[in-house]
């Protein structure tokens, strides 16, 4: 019995709907049926789990570097110039 997880190894990776599912599925966006299927397809599809790790460690960096803060300094000289050009 062929699987999904067959074609996924066969043809080098799944295709862009199941990778749109994975997204859905870190996102959060699936309801609980199709979270299922996408949870039991990844456990069974190396390729998936590789992108799905791929996707988690994306999100991470971007969340971690949106969390940093611009030093007071370089608010206060940005600032500083955006009125200088407004006063123009």
């Amino acid at each position: 019995m062929r699987t999904e997880s067959d074609d996924c190894a066969e043809n080098g990776g799944c295709s862009d709907t199941q990778m749109d599912r994975i997204y859905q599925y870190l996102d959060g966006a699936l309801d609980a049926q199709a979270f299922a299927e996408v949870r039991v397809h990844i456990e069974n599809c190396s390729a998936c789990q590789s992108e799905r790790d791929l996707e988690i460690i994306i999100r991470d960096v971007v969340r971690r570097s949106c969390d940093e803060k611009a030093p007071d300094e370089l608010k206060t000289r940005i600032m500083y110039r955006i009125a200088e050009l407004k006063s123009r």
